[in-house]
């Protein structure tokens, strides 16, 4: 017995397994387990094993463990598509974690090849920016994939998330980074532990406080008198690939949407993302649809396809009025590489094999003018993901989000969980209200403070009950045929006049330029030792 506790002791102070438990406290703290307060010590392993270590390779390595470690565990979702293409699947979701671990070994490099060379408290703020910048670049570079950023964790933290409005996501991270470096020094260095421990503190605390004054200048927005209803139809991806079902998918959504909204005074109904398969020119399904916006007098929102006159074919949304007339639509402009585009795929024709053929992408982002009360900013699915297209849908004018998505691809994995927090943070930073209907769950309305409000109207045959368990677990909404119907409050007026990850990007290049302004002055007084 002794041999084997001494055993496990010593496993314990492998620095393999602390960059293991890092990437594992990290996946932890995301949906769905969503320990979200554990982002304060996860990275504490870590960077105690990285500040004692003077093999250069090695950090670099304990670096990119504990990366691909938390984005193979937390976007496990995409091994789901397994079911849909094999095996390349499989192999493009661990590229895709390996190659955001780059990143991560990036910082790595530089933290140990130059943070030496800084003073430690300066070094800590330093390296947190450096850090705020490697996020920005993930959620931008390429076509941008910043899904895991540390940030989206902290969602339920409304005190805290506040802050992206004033940074945007990765803002956050220099709260959660130096807050990690600072208590792995005061574990080190025991002389000093207090010193390290009072930053920590208040690196903590601040950004808590600033949150709280933020939330209070937004809590009570008055409502708009204006309702909203959203239909979640949870219509599996199997029929959707099936035109014999399209146009019977159109009539079951208009039999719940009218079980849901009977007596009750809607102005603009919302349906999913590709609710409707075909082009929704198509006589017979625009005819059944126009018959029932007729009857209830409403504007309805619903996900489409469109086929163009030149025969390119479109993720959209349509906007149809009361009299049934179709008043415009919008094209999804950001597309999701591998699901609707392949990139590359002159070079590498082979992959045709995982996506048969590209959607074209839309032109330009827009809103529709409901009425004078409520203009509505359309994303679908993978655009709730950029930052600047919400930004810019609220310069255009927009005073509600629509986010309207299909994720039964997926199942009922933490996709649809994760995707719900991204959600919840393009709220804050917009400061607007959202409503977010999918086809499989997870449906509700975010309000600008980033308070979550889900559907909690289960749909059954020609009859609804509320479902109150709903309101505070979400989750199980998942895969359950559901509405729900809001008062749309109105927009905070609180918010910065320009696009809150501008901050992030200075923060970053700050950071950037701090390191090299250190280094190039370690670098002159090598010289001048040598030279003396």
């Amino acid at each position: 017995m002794n041999n084997m506790i001494t055993s496990f002791k010593e496993l314990l102070k492998k620095p393999i397994l602390h960059s293991v438990l890092t990437g594992v406290i990290l996946f932890l703290c995301f949906p769905n387990v969503h320990l979200y307060f554990l982002i304060w010590i996860a990275f504490v392993p870590l960077f105690i094993t990285i500040i004692s270590e003077q093999n250069s390779s090695k950090t670099y390595l304990y670096f990119f463990i504990s990366s691909w470690v938390f984005h193979s565990l937390t976007l496990n979702w995409l091994i789901t598509n397994m079911f849909w293409v094999g095996g390349p699947a499989f192999i493009g979701y661990q590229c895709l974690s390996a190659g955001l671990s780059i990143f991560w070994m990036i910082f790595g490099y530089c933290f140990y090849k130059y943070g030496k060379q800084i003073p430690t408290i300066i070094k800590v703020y330093v390296f947190g920016m450096l850090w705020v910048g490697i996020e920005w670049i993930q959620g931008h570079a390429l076509t941008g994939f910043g899904w895991c950023n540390l940030g989206y964790s902290q969602g339920p933290n409304l005190y805290f998330s506040q802050l992206v409005s004033i940074g945007s996501v990765p803002f956050l991270s220099f709260f959660i980074i130096t807050s990690n470096m600072f208590i792995a020094y005061s574990i080190i260095d025991r002389q000093k532990k207090w010193k390290y421990l009072s930053h920590a503190i208040i690196i903590i605390l601040l950004p808590h406080l600033i949150g709280f004054l933020l939330l209070s200048n937004i809590k009570n927005q008055k409502n708009k008198n204006i309702q909203v209803a959203t239909v979640q139809p949870c219509f599996p991806q199997e029929m959707k690939f099936d035109p014999i079902w399209y146009e019977d998918m159109v009539r079951w959504c208009v039999q719940y949407s009218n079980n849901l909204i009977e007596n009750k005074n809607i102005d603009v109904l919302f349906w999913p993302e590709a609710l409707i398969m075909s082009d929704y020119k198509s006589p017979d399904i625009l005819h059944i649809i126009q018959n029932f916006i007729r009857e209830k007098s409403l504007h309805l929102i619903t996900g489409t396809t469109r086929t163009d006159t030149e025969g390119n074919d479109y993720n959209s949304c349509i906007w149809i009025n009361p009299e049934g007339k179709i008043i415009d639509f919008y094209d999804k402009v950001h597309l999701a590489p591998f699901g609707e585009y392949l990139p590359l795929s002159q070079f590498l024709p082979f992959l045709r094999s995982i996506l048969p053929y590209d959607v074209s992408a839309g032109k330009e982002q827009k809103v529709f003018r409901i009425n004078n009360q409520l203009v509505v900013g359309p994303l679908i699915c993978f655009e709730v993901l950029f930052p600047k297209m919400s930004h810019n849908l609220r310069k255009e004018g927009a005073n509600l989000l629509a986010v309207l998505t299909n994720l039964s691809w997926f199942g009922a994995t933490n996709a649809l969980s994760q995707e719900l927090e991204i959600c919840r943070m393009r709220a804050i930073e917009t400061r607007l209200p959202i409503i977010h209907c999918t086809n499989t769950g997870i449906s509700g309305l975010f309000t600008p403070s980033g308070d979550f409000f889900p559907a909690n109207i289960i749909i059954g045959r020609n009859q609804t009950f509320m479902y109150e368990p709903l309101l505070s677990n979400p989750e199980i909404g998942i895969r359950v045929r559901s509405g729900g119907i809001y008062d749309i409050p109105e927009p905070s007026n609180f918010i910065l006049p320009f696009n809150p990850e501008i901050i992030s990007l200075f923060l970053g290049i700050i950071g950037l330029l701090s390191l090299i302004l250190f280094s190039l002055k370690a670098k002159i007084i090598r010289k001048n030792t040598y030279e003396s």
